[in-house]
């Protein structure tokens, strides 16, 4: 079982981590720790869902007065994670 110390250190690297952002040995050691916590390794899951989901916002942002000059409509709504589903993955998360 982990402290709530270690898990609290964890998730404050888990966004970069997510974002690949950490140096080598910070990823590493959350890679350990995902490994055995169930609680972390589900945040993990619900921000690497969210972050799967900033690119294509992002295109879809940058080509909005493309679209707009063009007088085209917007594509057919997919579904995507909305902010709705991630709080409903972290209380999930959060309740084990």
């Amino acid at each position: 079982m982990f402290s709530t110390l270690e898990c609290h250190t964890i998730r404050e690297r888990l966004a970069d981590y997510t974002l690949d952002a950490l140096a080598e040995d910070e990823a590493r050691a959350v890679t350990t720790h995902l490994a055995t916590c169930s609680t972390c390794r589900d945040e993990h899951y619900c921000l690497a869902a969210v972050s799967a989901h900033l690119i294509p916002l992002r295109k879809a942002l940058a080509d909005e007065p493309r679209r707009r000059e063009l007088g085209r409509r917007r594509p057919a709504r997919t579904r995507h994670l909305t902010l709705a589903h991630w709080a409903n993955c972290k209380v999930l998360a959060a309740t084990g």
